[in-house]
C-alpha cells in the first residue's frame, strides 16, 4: 500500500491528480508506471490484507502470543508511513478538502458545493477535480471543524490541507490503539485479539489512514464512550453502577462521535443499555449527547441537518447484494424518487435484524456490558445498509476487538474484505482483449463480491438460528461465548 501510494495519485489508486507541496508530505514520486500494473498491485495488496487478518485471528485460536509491543511498533509504523502518502483507493478525501476551504472562507459546505468552489477560481477549487461536486457535505458539524483546521494550516495547497487532515487520522486511529491497549492488557489473548482486529488489521489501515476516511475520528471518539462508561460498570466492590459523571463524559464523546458521522449514534444504544437501571446516569448521558448535537448543528444552520439527514436520498443505492429485491420493490410500488424509501425500509430492517441479534448473539464480556448491544445496532445497520462501503466497517471492527472471539469474526472479516475489494479501482482490466472481456470479467468480480456480502448476512442469521457462536477453539477469551 505504501509503495503504491509513493507512486502518487492516478487512476490505479483511484485519487484525482493535484500537486505536491514540497517539503511537506505527502512524499510521492511520479514513476513511469502503468496505472494498470498499479491497480493490480493494489488489489493484491488488499487481498493478502483480508487473508492475512484471518490468519492471525486462526492463529491466536490455536495459541500463538506475539508480543504486544510488537504489535504496537508495527502499527505505528504503519500508521506514519501510510500517513506520509497521498489517498490510496478512494477519493473522498479531497471532498472533505473542498469542505474545509468552503469554511475557511465564510460560507457553509452545506449550501456550497465542491464544484461551485471550483467555478469561483479558488485556488484550491483549480487544484484538483473534486468527487460528488454538487453535493453539499453530508458530514457532521464536528466533521466540518477538523476539515476547516486542515484547511487553515495547509492554505490554499491541497497537498498540505491532505496531510493535516491524515494527521488527524492517525492521532485518531492511534489513539484507539492505546485505548484497547490498555483496557485489555491483563488478558493475553484478548490484547493479541484486540490489536489483530484493529492496531494491524490491514483493512482498517487501509480504508482509515491510507484511504483517510474520516469515520476513523468517529469510531475513536464512539468507542472511548463505550469504554469511559463501562469500564466504571463494574467497580472493585461489586456491580455499582457508574456515577453520573461518567455518563456525562460517555454522552459528550458519543455527540462528538455523531456530529462527525451520523451513523455513530448507534453506540449509544449500548450506552443507554448500560444505564438503564440509573435513571440519574440516563440523564446524565442524555445531557451530555445533546450538549455536542444541539450547539453544533445551531452553529452550523439548519442546511447541515437537511444534507446530513438528506444523504440517503442522494447516495447511490450499492454495491448491495439487496439491489435487485430494491430495484423490483421500486418497479412493483412505482417509486421514482425512492431512495429516501428504501432507506427508511432499511432502518426498520436493521431494528428488527438487532433485536434478533440480541436475543441469539454471545453473552459479550462482564466488565463491558454496552459492547454487545452497540455491536448488535451496527452489525444489523451494516448488514442491512442499501449503501454497503468498506469504511462503514469502522462502526464494527473497534466493537469486535473487544468482544470474545466466535464465529462472527469470520463473518465480519469476510463482509470487510469483499467489501474493500469491491470497492477498488478496476484499471488493469482495461488491458483485457476483446473490451467485451473486460465486462465480463469485472461483472464476475462484483458478482463474487456481492455474494460474499449476501454470504455473510445470510451466515448471521444461520448463526441466530443455530446459536453456534462458539469458536473452534475457546482459550477463555474473558467469557463465554456460547
Amino acid at each position: 500500500m505504501v509503495v503504491v501510494g509513493a507512486g502518487g495519485p492516478s487512476p490505479g489508486v483511484g485519487v484525482r491528480a493535484f500537486s505536491p507541496a514540497p517539503p511537506w508530505p505527502p512524499w510521492f514520486v511520479r514513476v513511469p508506471v502503468s496505472p494498470v500494473a498499479v491497480s493490480a498491485v493494489l488489489w493484491l495488496a488488499v487481498l493478502l490484507g483480508g487473508v492475512g487478518l484471518a490468519a492471525g485471528l486462526a492463529a491466536v485460536r490455536q495459541g500463538w502470543r506475539p508480543r504486544p509491543r510488537r504489535l504496537i511498533l508495527g502499527s505505528v509504523v504503519a500508521v506514519v508511513a501510510l500517513m506520509v502518502i497521498p489517498p490510496v483507493g478512494s477519493n473522498d478525501m479531497l471532498v472533505y478538502v473542498a469542505a474545509g476551504r468552503i469554511a475557511v472562507l465564510g460560507h457553509s459546505p452545506y449550501v456550497m458545493t465542491p464544484g461551485q468552489l471550483m467555478a469561483s477560481g479558488d485556488p484550491i477549487g483549480a487544484g484538483t477535480v473534486f468527487t460528488y461536486q454538487d453535493v453539499p457535505s453530508p458530514y457532521g458539524p464536528v466533521a466540518t471543524a477538523t476539515e476547516a483546521a486542515a484547511s487553515e494550516l495547509g492554505g490554499t495547497s491541497v497537498a498540505r490541507t491532505l496531510f493535516w487532515l491524515k494527521v488527524w487520522d492517525a492521532l485518531g486511529y492511534l489513539v484507539l490503539v492505546i485505548a484497547l491497549d490498555r483496557l485489555v492488557r491483563s488478558d493475553a489473548a484478548r490484547r493479541v485479539r484486540a490489536h489483530l482486529l484493529w492496531s494491524v488489521n490491514p483493512l482498517m489501515l487501509f480504508e482509515m489512514v491510507a484511504s483517510g476516511h474520516n469515520d476513523v475520528l468517529a469510531a475513536a471518539a464512539g468507542l472511548s464512550a463505550v469504554l469511559a462508561m463501562s469500564r466504571l460498570g463494574a467497580s472493585r466492590r461489586g456491580s455499582r453502577p457508574a456515577g453520573w459523571r461518567r455518563g456525562l463524559l460517555a454522552g459528550i464523546l458519543l455527540g462528538l462521535a455523531a456530529a462527525i458521522k451520523a451513523p455513530y449514534l448507534l453506540f449509544g444504544a449500548g450506552l443507554a443499555w448500560h444505564a438503564r437501571r440509573s435513571p440519574r446516569m440516563l440523564a446524565a448521558l442524555a445531557l451530555g449527547t445533546a450538549a455536542v448535537l444541539v450547539p453544533g448543528y445551531v452553529l452550523a444552520g439548519r442546511a447541515a441537518i437537511s444534507a446530513t439527514v438528506g444523504l440517503g436520498a442522494k447516495a447511490p443505492i450499492g454495491p448491495s447484494p439487496w439491489i435487485l429485491p430494491v430495484l423490483m420493490l421500486q418497479q412493483v410500488l412505482h417509486w421514482h424518487t425512492s431512495n429516501a424509501r428504501v432507506d427508511t425500509l432499511a432502518l426498520i430492517g436493521s431494528a428488527a435484524a438487532a433485536a434478533v441479534l440480541l436475543s441469539r448473539m454471545p453473552s459479550g464480556s462482564r466488565d463491558l456490558p454496552a459492547v454487545r448491544v452497540a455491536l448488535a445496532a451496527t452489525l444489523a445497520l451494516l448488514v442491512l445498509s442499501p449503501q454497503q462501503w468498506p469504511w462503514y466497517t469502522a462502526l464494527v471492527f473497534p466493537l469486535l476487538a473487544v468482544f470474545p472471539a466466535s464465529r462472527l469474526d469470520w463473518i465480519v472479516v469476510t463482509y470487510a474484505s469483499a467489501t474493500a475489494v469491491g470497492m477498488l479501482p478496476v484499471v488493469f482490466l482495461t488491458g483485457l482483449h476483446p473490451a467485451s472481456l473486460a465486462r465480463h470479467v469485472l461483472a464476475g468480480v462484483l458478482g463474487i463480491v456481492l455474494l460474499c456480502v449476501a454470504e455473510a448476512g445470510i451466515n448471521l442469521l444461520w448463526l441466530c438460528c443455530t446459536n453456534d457462536w462458539r469458536p473452534v477453539t475457546d482459550l477463555g477469551d474473558g467469557a463465554a461465548t456460547r
